[in-house]
């Protein structure tokens, strides 16, 4: 179970040894795809298992990929030859089937020229080159039907049901947060305990730490109900604070063409009736050597420019929420966090230990729902 060997795994090797995060990214393909290597001595978080895979000839620092790769037998996915052959008929499918809608859609100006381009997906279906299985389709459906005949393939996109019974729902406040609170990272909404908002970043490199959100904004925004202070000491003050977490990276993203990014703050207040309203969006842009800082709190408007501002900041956020959850929440807290685990209690404790029992249903199979992440040089592109 324990290995120190810096040989290639087999499928059949039960090896259970400790790697950095070297296979980020594919320099030998391009060498805009190079990523730093995540681990090491300063930092030990987080870790990977050993796969020993060469390394890339431009890089000896990383890992070479490959849609082969190690991991320990016991780890594996039950049925693993069907579900091998599953997963790669799926990923062969979104290789053939992304080009195409990227094709389909995206404009060098606007993404989505018009509303009814959304409804498209659903409704008139898209065309899609021929595919390697037949059945293959089967494989998502709770994400798309299909209809297939002799000359072509188009797929529709299942509706949402949320979509399906008001395809407007998105642009009420109550669905923003609802969907933030029954979403994908509702445990991002923190109580305010502290007044007013501060972030925690060098001001002098950042800019104002204290946010623009102020008393009196609150205050008329919840018309009266009540003060800051008594929503706060009643607990119904909340607050969705991705400001600090994405001010560093706002000049970087904001170098590429067409892209933007701003740190977010959004106030949320839970009524007498325990529902949660959104108050304000506070979006802030962070000094940069030819520019000051630049912060706008924004909230439900009623003519039509704050209207359309305000659903703008909205966007922002449920952006920031999706990025927040998927690299933060799911890839660093859940399988970087829990992996270095894995290995450890497979090295460490017997199979017949009370805690290995305890643990080990919760732990099975991560390193693999791991590989599956991993595979297709997702993480490289994106």
């Amino acid at each position: 179970m324990r290995g120190f060997g810096i040989k290639v795994r087999e499928a059949h090797d039960r090896i259970y040894d400790y790697d950095v995060y070297n296979d980020l990214g594919d320099p030998d393909s391009d060498r805009d795809l190079l990523r730093p290597v995540l681990g090491g001595k300063e930092h030990p978080y987080p870790r990977r298992c050993r796969t020993g895979r060469p390394h890339c000839k431009t890089d000896p620092m990383s890992e070479t990929r490959s849609s082969d790769v190690y991991v320990p037998k016991d780890e594996s996915f039950s049925g693993v030859k069907q579900l091998s052959f599953a997963f790669n008929t799926v990923s062969s499918v979104l290789h053939a089937i992304v080009p195409t809608l990227q094709t389909y859609f995206i404009d060098s100006n606007l993404p989505f020229p018009f509303f009814t381009a959304i409804d498209k997906m659903y409704n008139e279906g898209i065309n899609i080159p021929e595919l390697p299985h037949k059945s293959v389709l089967d494989l998502f459906p709770r994400l798309m039907k299909a209809v297939t005949d002799l000359n072509s393939s188009v797929i529709c996109f299942e509706t949402p049901a949320v979509f399906e019974k008001d395809k407007f729902s998105w642009f009420r406040d109550d669905e923003f947060a609802r969907q933030l609170l029954a979403g994908i990272n509702p445990h991002a909404i923190r109580r305010v305990t502290e007044w007013p908002l501060k972030s925690n970043l060098d001001p002098e490199i950042y800019g104002s730490a204290e946010s623009s959100i102020t008393t009196e904004l609150v205050e008329k925004e919840i018309k009266g109900l009540m003060t800051v202070e008594e929503a706060m000491e009643q607990k119904r003050l909340y607050v969705l604070d991705y400001h600090d977490i994405f001010i560093p990276y706002v000049s970087k993203v904001r170098e590429l063409e067409n892209t933007t990014l701003y740190g977010s703050r959004t106030l949320f207040l839970l009524t007498q009736d325990n529902i949660l309203k959104v108050v304000a969006i506070e979006l802030t842009r962070p000094k940069s050597d030819t520019q000051p800082q630049w912060r706008q709190v924004f909230t439900p408007g009623w003519d039509a420019t704050s209207s359309w501002l305000w659903r703008i900041a909205k966007a922002h956020v449920l952006a920031q929420d999706s990025g927040y959850h998927q690299l933060v929440s799911h890839w660093l807290r859940t399988h970087c966090c829990t992996e270095p685990y894995i290995i450890a209690t497979n090295r460490q404790l017997s199979a017949m230990h009370p805690i290995y029992r305890l643990i080990d249903p919760h732990f099975r199979f991560g390193p693999h729902a791991q590989l599956m992440i991993m595979m297709k040089k997702y993480i490289a592109q994106y």
